[in-house]
C-alpha cells in the first residue's frame, strides 16, 4: 500500500524547509507596494496617531516586514519603524521630517474588502 512517507506528504506534514509557508491559511510575505497592505497600514497609522496624546504626527520611516494570512478575509501583520515629525496632526498631506528617533510598531489589521470592512485588531508600540 502506501509508505509512511507518502502518508505524511499527503497530509502536508512534511518537514521540508519552507513547506509551511505555502500552506493555505499560513503567513505569506507581502510586497511593500501591495495596495491592500498599504490601505491596512494607512488605517493603522491614522488610528495610532489619533490615540497618541501629541499634537504632532508620527509617520512611517521604514516598512520592516509585511505579511498576510487568509482568515475569512485577509489579516495583515505589518512591522514598521515610525518617528515623530514636525507636522501637526491636522495636516495629513504634508511631507514631514522626522524629529525624533524611530520606534518600532507592529500592527495587525483585518480586511474583508467585499464587505467594505477593515479594522485594526492589534497595535504593539512602545
Amino acid at each position: 500500500m502506501w509508505s509512511d512517507e507518502t502518508k505524511i506528504e499527503l497530509f502536508g506534514l512534511n518537514s521540508t524547509p519552507g513547506a509551511w509557508s505555502s500552506m493555505p491559511g499560513g503567513l505569506r510575505d507581502v510586497d511593500f507596494e501591495d495596495s491592500g497592505m498599504r490601505n491596512a497600514l494607512e488605517l493603522a497609522v491614522n488610528k495610532h496617531n489619533l490615540a497618541k496624546n501629541d499634537m504632532f504626527r508620527s509617520d512611517v520611516v521604514e516598512v520592516v516586514k509585511a505579511q498576510s494570512q487568509v482568515v475569512a478575509g485577509l489579516k495583515y501583520i505589518i512591522t514598521v519603524k515610525m518617528a515623530r515629525t514636525n507636522c501637526r496632526k491636522n495636516r495629513p498631506n504634508e511631507v514631514c521630517a522626522p524629529t525624533a528617533e524611530p520606534y518600532q510598531c507592529t500592527f495587525t489589521v483585518w480586511s474583508r474588502p467585499w464587505l467594505r470592512e477593515i479594522q485594526v485588531l492589534n497595535e504593539q508600540c512602545p
